[in-house]
């Protein structure tokens, strides 16, 4: 099929993808070449094959505190693939990189939207948010949900959130989002998407663009895998009392941010 006349976006574009998934490699090829864009195909980590080295940076006790449960191997290997590439885009000294899992859906606007946003000589931004799972960030029907437009693109609007985005499927991502990402989440606690939402901790501010360019498919079975029902039951009170606390300081720490 022939490439669409859309802009290329100037920046590096890496698609996550576990090495023996032919079917979304595929599903990912076929829609970046319609769009005119030029991937990288970058190995996951399979989180069903953990090393000894790759269960050394989970926190366990960080992870029941503030996660509220233990993390499958599997949410570890999706944070991991995330956390290299930050890696990478460090030690190549990359300026700005788009991120995409391989189970997304892409709009014809994507790549002039990407053009746009990187287009801003001094962007206010370190990571914007191209996909979201909630329903409420998506279409929003409240100012809490709504947020501050801060850019007009051509095919959308740049908003500043003042609320968690949730989902990692496509973002960009500055070197200054990507240093403050290793730094903050050099030890595994939750999951990737969930680390950056933590705004109000990692200075990471949250902004996303709407329309929603890219949104997850839904007839794609998860790679995470499903997450055991009750599994925040029958916990030690200790580890209850940890976790209560924490909600606690996290929701006055949001209502204090002013990043």
């Amino acid at each position: 099929m022939a490439a669409s006349s859309c802009p290329i976006p100037p920046c590096p574009i890496f698609v996550i993808n576990l090495e023996h998934d032919g079917v979304r490699r595929a599903h990912m090829t076929e829609q970046c070449a319609r769009l005119g864009l030029a991937v990288e195909f970058v190995p996951a980590v399979n989180g069903r094959a953990l090393s000894e080295a790759d269960r050394a940076v989970y926190d366990r006790a960080r992870a029941l505190r503030v996660y509220g449960v233990e993390m499958l191997d599997t949410e570890i290997g999706c944070y991991l693939s995330h956390y290299r590439l930050y890696e990478r885009m460090v030690r190549e000294n990359i300026p700005a990189a788009l991120i995409m899992e391989d189970d997304v859906e892409l709009s014809p606007a994507l790549p002039r939207i990407v053009e746009d946003l990187l287009a801003d000589p001094a962007p206010e931004w370190q990571g914007v948010r191209l996909e979201s799972l909630r329903p409420r960030v998506r279409e929003p029907k409240t100012p809490k949900f709504r947020g501050r437009t801060v850019q007009t693109l051509r095919d959308g609007e740049l908003v500043r959130l003042g609320t968690h985005v949730l989902g990692f499927g496509a973002y960009l991502i500055r070197l200054d989002g990507a240093r403050r990402m290793l730094d903050y989440g050099r030890r595994i606690f939750m999951p990737v998407d969930q680390t950056m939402d933590r705004y109000w901790d990692n200075g990471i501010a949250p902004y996303l663009v709407r329309p929603i360019p890219v949104r997850q498919r839904t007839d794609m079975d998860s790679r995470i895998g499903a997450r055991p029902a009750g599994r925040h039951e029958g916990q030690p009170l200790a580890i209850q009392l940890a976790r209560r606390w924490q909600r606690l300081s996290d929701s006055v720490r949001k209502r204090l941010y002013r990043g």
